[in-house]
């Protein structure tokens, strides 16, 4: 399916390791089989949706949810030191087994059963790994996990605000009202509009408000969802 939708070629740039059920980037990052997304994958290796610059040497990257490592790997690639999130035990599991198959890089790379919004838990899907999963889904099995705030990140981990990464399937409307916000020079959020409550104004005007200047709204996938309702802002000071 990747290969017929994207025209990956098998061999030439991304490899294929059906031995061990590992799938190599053209970067050369490994992944097992098991956890691939095609759409995601192709987001994050192919749309190349987090890019935020070509060398990020010397930066720190906040990224939730980390999904199975291929955003915060694609981070430690470009030489970011990553502090990551994912509060799916199913996705997390996965992620901490590609971060051993990339020891050079996982080596910068700090990741975390937790979920991104307020400090304190939640109850989390407790279901096979997707890149769907969120808080709000009803009528699943779910269990309790912690919840930290990007504030409490910064605290507990020593990091110096400096690149915010999201993809939190609702919450961002509650990570938007942190003030912390304002000390990070790159943001960049997928957001999903919750009907009748929260749209992408509510982001950009609090981006705004936090002294980002440039600010870009924009596709991430082929997915058929009006911009009105799904997308990334990417912002800049």
């Amino acid at each position: 399916m990747f290969s017929a939708k994207y025209g990956v070629k098998w061999g030439s740039d991304w490899k294929l390791d059906p031995e061990n059920n590992i799938i190599i980037t053209p970067d050369g990052i490994k992944f097992l089989i098991n956890g691939f997304d095609f759409l995601i994958f192709a987001e994050t290796f192919l749309y190349d949706i987090h890019f935020i610059d070509f060398d990020l040497t010397g930066r720190t990257v906040i990224t939730a949810g980390a999904y199975v490592g291929d955003t915060p790997l694609y981070f430690a690639k470009k030489g970011a030191k990553v502090y990551a999130f994912e509060p799916q035990a199913s996705c997390f599991s996965i992620a901490k087994r590609n971060l051993e198959l990339n020891p050079d890089l996982s080596k910068n790379i700090v990741l975390e059963n937790y979920a991104i919004g307020i400090d304190g838990s939640v109850e989390f899907p407790d279901t096979p790994c997707s890149g769907g999963a969120s808080i709000s889904m009803k009528n699943v099995n779910k269990s309790t996990v912690r919840s930290i705030s990007i504030s409490n990140i910064v605290k507990e981990y020593g990091v110096e605000p400096d690149i915010l990464d999201l993809d939190i399937k609702g919450e961002e409307f509650t990570v938007i009202k942190d003030k912390i916000l304002n000390r990070f020079n790159v943001v960049r959020i997928e957001y999903n509009r919750i009907e009748g409550l929260e749209d992408r104004n509510t982001i950009i005007n609090k981006l705004k408000e936090y002294g980002f200047s440039k600010i870009r709204v924009y596709k991430h996938n082929e997915l058929k969802l009006s911009l009105l309702d799904h997308g990334t802002i990417l912002a800049v000071k």
